[in-house]
């Protein structure tokens, strides 16, 4: 799991590595052809063509190759990680925690609830609909990390739960993740 600094550095290496790649494979061209391109800018060319298109397709490739082995998401990628996604903290919403005495008349009016015993989290219901499941059973990720990160855990999980030390922070639930939680969430 990463940090969204951790994403801008990376993001920011990545396309910077592409473009050097791109320019690289344009001067081979220009070289190739006996220095006649200039990428078009000395007048009309075919070989200035040539060069731009190369050099197009070399950068294309290049972040294509990049975003897949880096997974990173492709705002990130293509602003040099100027733009980076929010920390999970920030996109965890607040869920009650209840006493396991309680627990029973707050389900009748939220969805996810909390349980504990004691000021110590035993359980959370909601997450299966037959049971209350084990606090041990639930996936917890700490809150600096990346929103994007949690799409591997969200795809088998039907929440997350953000932590903050011991305390939680609050729930990333899939449904909330796929209806478009990057772009609600600033």
């Amino acid at each position: 799991m990463r940090r969204p600094d951790e994403l801008r550095r990376q993001a920011a290496l990545a396309a910077g590595a592409s473009v050097a790649f791109a320019l690289l494979a344009a001067l081979a061209v220009y070289l190739l052809l006996g220095r006649e391109g200039r990428l078009g800018f000395s007048g009309v060319n075919l070989a200035g063509l040539l060069e731009g298109l190369v050099f197009l397709v070399a950068l294309m490739a290049a972040l294509i190759w990049v975003r897949a082995g880096l997974r990173l998401p492709a705002p990130v990628l293509l602003s040099f990680g100027l733009i980076a996604p929010p920390r999970a903290r920030k996109a965890a919403a607040k869920v009650p925690v209840v006493d396991v005495a309680t627990a029973q008349f707050t389900l009748a009016d939220h969805r996810v609830v909390i349980v504990q015993e004691g000021g110590v989290p035993v359980g959370m219901s909601g997450v299966r609909r037959e049971r209350i499941t084990s606090w041990d059973e639930i996936v917890k990720v700490p809150g600096d990390v990346s929103v994007t990160d949690l799409r591997a855990l969200l795809a088998h999980e039907p929440l997350v739960v953000v932590m903050e030390g011991d305390a939680v922070a609050g729930v990333v639930t899939q449904e909330a993740y796929l209806a478009g939680l990057w772009g609600r969430v600033r």
